[in-house]
C-alpha cells in the first residue's frame, strides 16, 4: 500500500510522492515524485547539480519537508533525498529517519 506525501521547499510544492515503505527499521519511505512546474523552473538544476557536487548548506536552505493528508508534517531525522538524474524521466524521493510512531500512522497495516 502506498500513501500520497507532499514535499515542499518553504512554502512552495515541489510534487506528490506515492511513498511506500523502503526500509523500515531504518524509517524510510519514498517513490516516484510526480513534479510540480515550480519543480521543474525553480529547483531541477540545484537537484541536478547537487548530485554532481553536493552542496550541503544550499539543500539546508531549501528547507525541505514532507507533509502527509494524514498526520501533518512528517519528522524526518534522516533527511530528504531527491535524485534527479539527467537523461531519466523519473525522478526519486525519499523521507529518511522517521520516527516508529509516525510509521505505523503512516502505513498502519505495516
Amino acid at each position: 500500500m502506498s500513501t500520497e506525501i507532499q514535499l515542499f521547499a518553504g512554502l512552495t510544492l515541489l510534487g506528490i510522492i506515492e511513498a511506500k515503505v523502503v526500509d523500515a527499521s531504518m524509517g524510510i519511505i519514498g517513490g516516484t515524485l510526480k513534479p510540480t512546474s515550480a519543480y521543474y523552473t525553480n529547483y531541477q538544476p540545484f537537484f541536478r547539480t547537487h548530485l554532481e557536487t553536493p552542496d550541503w548548506k544550499g539543500l539546508a536552505a531549501l528547507e525541505l519537508k514532507a507533509i502527509s493528508p494524514l498526520i501533518g508534517e512528517i519528522v524526518a531525522d534522516g533527511g530528504i533525498d531527491i535524485a534527479d538524474v539527467e537523461g531519466f524521466n523519473e525522478v526519486d524521493a525519499n523521507v529518511c529517519g522517521i520516527g516508529f510512531q509516525q510509521m505505523k500512522r503512516l502505513f498502519p497495516e505495516g
